[in-house]
């Protein structure tokens, strides 16, 4: 796993980072900093995987062309 603030670059590296944020924000005993942090991490991964995932449809897309 990669160390707590580095930034995951591929699709996989990031979908494992979300998977373990959403662990730490379903944590009803979290204090409520944390999953601030985590929510704002999350949401900045869920752009990136976006990104990417239209990247790829986009080089299918020309691909088909």
């Amino acid at each position: 796993m990669k160390p707590e603030g580095s930034k995951p670059s591929g699709l996989d590296a990031i979908l494992d980072r979300l998977e373990v944020l959403i662990g730490r924000l379903a944590d009803p005993n979290a204090p409520l900093d944390r999953l601030v942090s985590d929510f704002e991490d999350a949401s900045r991964l869920v752009e990136a995987a976006q990104a990417q995932l239209a990247a790829a449809a986009e080089r299918v897309a020309q691909q088909e062309r």
